[in-house]
């Protein structure tokens, strides 16, 4: 009896095998166009892109080098950020931002014996305060007297009110608009600034000028990372008249660089920007060693992964990250 293949096809096996190879083909053409293709890194001469070995980097941009070789990971520091660091910009034109907590110490607890300081409540940044020290016992090493009188630090808004009131009604509204600073536009309230008077051996009290023996200090306090901060012909940028008796802490290579280039900090703020994190970056020698320095704008900054590293907002519009390539 013969058997019913009704309704059966007998498949041919060479049509089968080409079906099959071309059922393969498609699937991959599928895959291949449905991938998704990695973005090109942007073309840069400073920086060059790090294979990421992290499960989720920081941000999108992810890990880069610099030209020294330094690896960085992209960080999202918050807004705040911009306003802290030892570059911030303080002047009546952009205004501090008071932070609900600022870490202070007492020049007079931790001041070193070389100098003397107006009273216990003269206060000052932890760093700034180390850095005081140095300066001092260094003039002191090298033949300075001990007459430095240190006679203000940080001051609040109310203190900065008052001196401003007293100042316009001493000496007209004019004079305290040119030698003190608006409530708000002070570099005093950042805890990073001092100014200094001469305590003489009679008791009595004289202006520091930075001349005679303390013209040591105003040549090489940058060493020590501080700079007279408003300086004779730079009144249109400053918005304050000459005063040598007024320091600014801002870090040693910072300090370095802006006294080499003669520069006041409205100015260095400007230069900066020139130096952006996938852009040149500017090399500082200093007397603390070599540093590399970039800026990044907003609140999100390249940073090293590794090393001597610090990061300072400019109060305006970005950060600043400072990092020691060898000693």
């Amino acid at each position: 009896m013969s058997k019913n293949y009704r309704g059966r096809r007998r498949k041919h096996p060479s049509l089968t095998l080409t079906l099959l190879v071309l059922a393969a083909l498609a699937a991959g053409a599928v895959f291949f166009l449905r991938r998704p293709v990695s973005p090109l890194s942007p073309p840069s001469s400073t920086v060059r892109p790090l294979p990421d070995e992290r499960a989720d980097p920081p941000l999108s941009g992810g890990r880069v080098a610099t030209a020294s070789g330094v690896p960085c990971s992209r960080r999202e520091l918050g807004e705040e950020a911009l306003y802290t660091g030892e570059l911030i910009l303080v002047n009546n034109e952009v205004l501090y931002r008071f932070p609900q907590e600022q870490k202070l110490v007492s020049i007079y607890e931790e001041k070193s014996e070389g100098y003397y300081v107006r009273d216990m409540e003269v206060f000052l940044s932890p760093v700034a305060m180390e850095a005081l020290n140095d300066l001092l016992d260094a003039f002191r090493a090298q033949g300075g007297s001990k007459s430095i009188n240190v006679v203000a630090g940080y001051r609040d808004r109310d203190y900065q009110q008052r001196l401003f009131d007293q100042s316009a009604q001493r000496n007209g509204q004019d004079h305290a608009e040119k030698y003190v600073a608006q409530p708000g536009g002070s570099e005093h309230h950042t805890g990073l600034v001092v100014d200094f008077s001469i305590l003489n051996a009679n008791g009595s009290s004289g202006d520091y000028n930075g001349s005679g023996e303390y013209a040591w200090i105003n040549e090489n306090c940058q060493d020590y990372g501080w700079v007279v901060r408003y300086q004779e012909g730079k009144e249109a940028l400053t918005g304050i008249w000459d005063e040598p008796w007024h320091f600014r802490y801002v870090g040693v290579p910072h300090a370095t660089e802006m006294a080499r280039r003669g520069l006041c900090l409205e100015e260095y703020i400007d230069l900066l920007r020139q130096y952006p994190y996938d852009g040149e970056h500017l090399t500082i020698e200093c007397a603390a060693g070599t540093y590399e320095a970039w800026y990044c704008p907003g609140s999100a900054a390249y940073v090293p992964d590794s090393g001597e590293w610090s990061v300072s907002g400019n109060n305006v519009d970005g950060l600043v990250v400072t990092c020691k390539v060898s000693a």
